[in-house]
């Protein structure tokens, strides 16, 4: 039994590094995207960042959901 405890520890612990590092990698692809759009933004005077507050122009519709 104590095998079975040891090895279900070392499982959950490679499982949480496993997905530490995933989060990390996340964070970092996040922050690259973020500052893609400041550059965006400063360089080429596109904000991409969606403002919902904003109307739709006339020429658009919303679709109806089938």
């Amino acid at each position: 039994m104590k095998e079975s405890s040891s090895q279900k520890l070392k499982d959950l612990e490679a499982k949480v590094e496993d997905l530490e590092r995933s989060v990390g990698q996340k964070q970092i692809y996040i922050d690259y995207l973020e500052k893609m759009m400041e550059i965006a933004k400063d360089d080429l005077g596109i904000d991409v960042k969606k403002n919902y507050s904003t109307q739709l122009s006339a020429g658009l519709e919303k679709t109806k959901k089938r």
